[in-house]
């Protein structure tokens, strides 16, 4: 396996309304040029990169970028994925009914996804009317999708949230203690996507990163293979939890798409993390004589400490060449 994105990722914005715990994103006023986007977007389209996505911060602060990069992947005929959001960005119902009217009208047909679990306090009644609205302007029935992060397999403070926003909504909670978790109701039908909880940044104070068990190899099938482009226009081939200048590949503002994919193959952690796995770099850590705290089944924090705090000249001679 090699890197091999079908997808661009964009961070307009890195401000959010929200101050969360376990959030890794660092604020700031910074965002993306959307003329700079725009152009990256037909480059990306070149090199046979057919899906566009929307995170943050809370991409709803930025709606002007939203409605341009909507038009721009219509136009070339590229696919949606999803707008992770809080949900709660918006001051009043006319101004919610506005930004995702125009949004609409930009022809926007991917998913709608909104963060809701403990570590997000929203007022789950305006949760219910950002859905409400979404679902009388859109007329789908699943137009919007929800991601959860849980810290264990009990959460019972999340199931707790989804249970007053089925009342909400006058649907019903299906499948959260196992397998595909879904909440249904009168032309509703939402997803809810379970993310495990990453001790990265700020949520290492939340949770003990080693849990006895090492991850599953995946060769970053999960969060990679994306151009993950940051307000800053730095582009990483990951959702960035492993904010370290190693996984920068390029930047929208001075270097093409083609140079960006050329970039990760040159990158020897990049490469070789696709190539031969986290697992291959771990094994020559330890035959090198580095000892782990513990075993981690979390591979994006694996990839963080590994890049933070193995020096460099131990690193270096256990990545492919």
């Amino acid at each position: 396996m090699v890197f091999s994105p079908k997808e661009v990722l964009f961070s307009p914005t890195a401000r959010c309304n929200l101050n969360c715990s376990h959030c890794n994103t660092k604020k700031s006023s910074e965002t993306l040029p959307v003329k700079d986007a725009v152009k990256f977007l037909k480059q990306c389209k070149n090199i046979k990169i057919n899906r566009i996505g929307f995170t943050g911060g809370e991409p709803f602060l930025a709606p002007d970028f939203l409605y341009a990069l909507t038009k721009a992947a219509v136009k070339g005929e590229m696919l949606f994925d999803r707008i992770m959001t809080n949900g709660v960005w918006f001051k009043d119902k006319k101004n919610l009914d506005a930004v995702l009217s125009k949004l609409y009208a930009a022809a926007y047909d991917g998913d709608i996804c909104v963060s809701v679990d403990k570590f997000h306090r929203q007022d789950m009644k305006k949760i219910a009317l950002f859905i409400k609205t979404a679902l009388s302007i859109w007329r789908r029935p699943d137009i919007v999708s929800i991601a959860a992060v849980i810290d264990n397999e009990n959460d019972h403070a999340t199931e707790d949230k989804f249970k007053r926003l089925c009342c909400l909504l006058n649907g019903q909670l299906f499948g959260f203690g196992k397998g595909q978790a879904y909440i249904k109701g009168p032309a509703l039908f939402i997803k809810i996507f379970k993310i495990k909880l990453s001790a990265i940044g700020a949520a290492e104070k939340l949770k003990d990163p080693w849990s006895g068990k090492w991850f599953k190899e995946d060769r970053c099938k999960g969060p990679g293979n994306v151009f993950f482009v940051e307000p800053s226009g730095d582009v990483r081939p990951c959702c960035g939890y492993a904010d370290a200048e190693d996984l920068v590949i390029g930047n929208i503002k001075d270097d093409p798409a083609c140079l960006i994919f050329k970039n990760a193959a040159k990158n020897r952690f990049v490469s070789t993390v696709f190539r031969s796995g986290l697992s291959r770099i771990r094994k020559r850590l330890e035959k090198a004589g580095v000892g782990f705290p513990g075993q981690t089944d979390d591979h994006c924090y694996f990839c963080n400490y590994i890049i933070k705090q193995i020096p460099r000249r131990t690193l270096g001679p256990c990545l492919d060449r």
